[in-house]
C-alpha cells in the first residue's frame, strides 16, 4: 500500500522496534524507504553527536537492508522534530510517516505530548506512532487496538483506507471526537448528538472490514484528551 516511507528514528529503546512495525506495515520490498534523525541545532556534521547519529542510522539503514529492502536512504536534519518530520514528509512526498513513542529523547516529549497532535494535524500523511513497547517492555501484537481520532474533516477520514488496508492486521479500533468546549455553549448536547450519529455511521463502515469497532466522544481539548484515552483503552 505504502510505495514511500519516512521512518523517525531517536534510537531508543522503543525506536528499536520500528523495524519490524516498517516490515509488518510495508511488506512490499520495493518500498522506499527515508530513515532520519533529528539532531539539536548545535549538531554540526563535525560533531561527535552527529557522527554517533549516522552510524546508527547506517546499523539500522543495514537491518532494513538485510530483510530485503534495497531502496533506502538517511537524512540527517536539525531543528524543531515535528516540524522537521513534517518538512521532510511533505518535501519527499511520503505514503507514510513511522515514528517511535516512547522514547527518552525528543519523541518522548514531542510524540507523545500535545505536538503530537500539532503534527497529526498538519500532516497530509497517515502517521504511525510506534507502541509496540509497554512500560514493563511486554510485547504485544502490532495494531492489536488502533485509536482513531476524527474530526470529520475530509483528511481525516482517508484514515478509513488506511484502516481498510491494515483490516488483517487489527483486532480492534476505537473512533474517537474530541468536541471543544466553548464558553456558554448551549448547543453542547445537540453537538454530542451529531457526533455520536457521524460515529456510529464509522463504527459500521468499520465492521464491514470484519474489524472490530466503537467510538468515543469527548469533551475538552484534543491535544489533552486524545493521550488520555489511548492509554485509558490501551490503544
Amino acid at each position: 500500500m505504502f510505495n514511500k516511507v519516512l521512518v523517525a528514528t531517536d534510537f531508543s529503546s522503543s525506536a528499536k522496534a520500528l523495524p519490524y512495525c516498517l516490515f509488518a506495515l510495508c511488506p512490499n520490498l520495493e518500498t522506499e524507504i527515508i530513515l532520519t534523525y533529528i539532531t539539536d541545532d548545535d549538531d554540526t556534521p563535525q560533531s561527535s553527536a552527529y557522527h554517533t547519529a549516522m552510524e546508527d542510522l547506517k546499523s539500522l539503514e543495514e537491518q532494513i537492508q538485510q530483510a530485503g529492502y534495497e531502496d533506502t536512504c538517511i537524512i540527517i536534519s536539525s531543528g524543531e522534530p515535528f516540524e522537521e518530520i513534517n518538512r521532510l514528509a511533505e518535501e519527499h512526498d511520503v505514503e507514510l510517516v513511522l515514528a517511535a513513542s516512547h522514547g527518552k529523547s525528543y519523541l518522548s516529549t514531542t510524540l507523545m505530548g500535545s505536538t503530537t497532535f500539532d503534527l497529526a494535524r498538519v500532516a497530509s500523511y497517515p502517521l504511525f506512532i510506534e507502541k509496540i513497547y509497554r512500560a514493563d517492555d511486554n510485547q504485544v501484537p502490532l495494531l492489536r487496538k488502533v485509536l482513531l481520532p476524527t474530526d470529520f474533516s475530509r483528511e481525516s477520514l482517508t484514515s478509513l483506507n488506511v484502516i481498510r488496508s491494515l483490516r488483517e492486521n487489527i483486532d480492534e479500533v476505537v473512533v474517537v471526537n474530541v468536541i471543544e468546549r466553548r464558553r456558554k455553549d448551549k448547543n453542547m448536547s445537540v453537538r454530542i448528538t451529531l457526533a455520536e450519529q457521524k460515529l456510529k455511521e464509522l463504527v459500521d463502515e468499520i465492521k464491514l472490514y470484519g474489524v472490530k469497532a466503537s467510538y468515543i466522544v469527548e469533551k475538552g481539548t484534543a491535544s489533552k484528551r486524545l493521550r488520555h484515552i489511548a492509554e485509558d483503552v490501551d490503544a
